[in-house]
């Protein structure tokens, strides 16, 4: 019998130890390149080579030329620096440092990697101390045959045990795992943040730049506009023209001057955002950013790389591979939680039975063995956990398909706002030419203020969209940094108070 056993247990061992696997987790299909095409489509659309039900293979490039991998982004390479700027470089490591949101989701990972009901190391499964019960008790008792024997002693009873168990079949481990995997999952989220902060503190530095380019060309407009005042009003005086005009004319002049306080508002607005994302107090006072800074030009596209390179870039992807690793884990944890738990146990005491009994020492040494052969709590958990990693993968595939639609909008609108913004600075110096052949036909009584009076709008309106233009150019350049993620956030969340 004793045989029989310890055979079936040598079996258990054997078969429990090969439940337990490594997770490996298999990143999602991918096409070769990215799709930014946007020319109209003249052709009806060719039919998918899938069978029905399934998945198309992606289109090949278009020019016949392997796509190359990006550069791995380190902390030595970010983004930011492409647009040679120290102070917004500076102003960023300032935001990472200082960020009082930033400061407590980083203290959360660490606070989640302690997590007390997570196994941490060789010391997690290790009790020392009073294990059983210790303590003093008086016993009245009878004590048969008949008629019963009445015995009356005092018991003290004291002992240090150790209790240790032994992670045979890897569920400690797997439990441990589960909840590092969640702690991870934590600094990828933070990693987002940390590279959306990175983005919202770049766009407000140049809405900044923006709302002081417009300042400057909103009191340029009233500086013209003003010139021409006293050249209308000169005019009237000499019955050269209506008064009309010259109403025409103040009140555009006063249009343009009620929009500096609304700018001066937006620029104080701004830069008290500016300094709370920095961890300082707000104050709207514009003294972050240095006076001689300028919208800067547009520095040369970054290298696009391939769709699977978003799989180790991106922190929203690094996500959904530690959510599919997580189920990964609890099922090899309910796995191994259905095989037996062995648990080496000692204890050292001494008993002693009244006042003039001798103290007797006792001293245990063995091995404890629990088997849980049902358990209903585990038969739905182990029912629902294949179900969970199935949804798991399709969030996986998901995140995929997002973050490279991310990457290819962004691509398609700095395209096509770059377009843009050529033909509007094309316009606005034909605006500047327009205006000034028409104020030269109206000086020499050629054409009336209502030429004039056209051309100045037009050329207002054209002044303002392209400097519009640029900011909107800036902005995809920056969604197209932020759509290609980078490893450089981890060094922002490995720092500590």
């Amino acid at each position: 019998m004793r045989l029989r056993f310890t055979l079936a247990l040598l079996a258990t061992l054997c078969s429990g130890c090969e439940l337990i696997r490594p997770v490996v987790v298999e990143p999602p299909l991918a096409p070769s390149s990215y799709s930014t095409a946007v020319d109209p489509r003249t052709e009806p659309p060719q039919p998918s080579s899938a069978p029905e039900g399934g998945v198309p293979s992606p289109r090949p490039s278009e020019e016949g030329v392997p796509a190359q991998p990006a550069e791995p982004i380190t902390q030595d390479a970010v983004w930011w620096t492409a647009f040679a700027d120290p102070a917004l470089d500076t102003a960023i490591q300032e935001c990472f440092g200082d960020n009082l949101a930033l400061r407590d989701a980083r203290e959360l990972i660490y606070e989640n990697q302690l997590d007390p009901a997570v196994p941490q190391g060789w010391w997690y499964p290790l009790q020392v101390g009073i294990l059983n019960p210790a303590g003093l008790s008086h016993v009245v008792a009878n004590v048969p045959p008949a008629p019963p024997t009445r015995t009356e002693y005092s018991v003290a009873t004291v002992g240090v045990g150790v209790a240790y168990q032994v992670d045979l079949f890897g569920a400690l481990d797997a439990q441990r795992r589960a909840g590092l995997n969640f702690a991870e999952q934590q600094r990828q989220l933070t990693e987002g943040r940390v590279q959306d902060l990175a983005v919202r503190i770049t766009q407000i530095w140049f809405d900044i730049l923006e709302a002081r380019a417009l300042r400057d060309l909103t009191l340029r407009q009233i500086d013209y506009n003003k010139e021409l005042l006293q050249l209308i009003r000169a005019r009237f005086e000499q019955h050269l023209t209506p008064r009309l005009v010259v109403l025409q004319q103040e009140q555009l002049l006063l249009n343009l001057e009620s929009q500096v306080p609304l700018i001066a508002t937006r620029n104080a607005l701004l830069n008290s955002e500016l300094k709370a994302l920095l961890g300082r107090v707000p104050s709207p006072a514009d003294d972050v950013i240095p006076l001689d800074r300028q919208l800067p030009d547009l520095p040369p596209p970054p290298k696009l790389g391939t769709p699977g390179d978003l799989n180790a870039n991106t922190p929203e992807m690094r996500l959904a591979e530690l959510r599919v690793a997580e189920v990964e884990h609890r099922i090899n944890a309910n796995l191994a939680s259905w095989l037996p738990t062995i648990q080496l146990v000692g204890n050292v005491g001494a008993s002693k039975y009244g006042l003039k009994e001798p103290v007797l020492g006792e001293s245990v040494v063995g091995v404890g063995l629990t088997w849980a052969l049902f358990d209903g709590r585990r038969v739905t958990e182990y029912l629902r956990l294949p179900i969970q990693l199935q949804r798991r993968h399709v969030q996986y595939q998901l995140a995929l398909h997002t973050a490279i639609g991310r990457v290819q909008d962004a691509v398609v609108q700095e395209e096509n706002e770059a377009t843009s913004l050529r033909s509007l600075r094309a316009q606005v110096q034909l605006g500047r030419q327009l205006l000034d052949e028409a104020r030269r036909i109206f000086e020499q009584g050629q054409s009336d203020y209502l030429t004039v009076l056209s051309a100045l709008t037009n050329l207002v309106g054209l002044e303002r969209a392209s400097l519009q233009a640029q900011r909107l150019l800036l902005n995809h350049r920056v969604e197209v940094y932020r759509s290609l993620g980078g490893t450089w956030s981890r060094d922002v969340t490995l720092e500590r108070e």
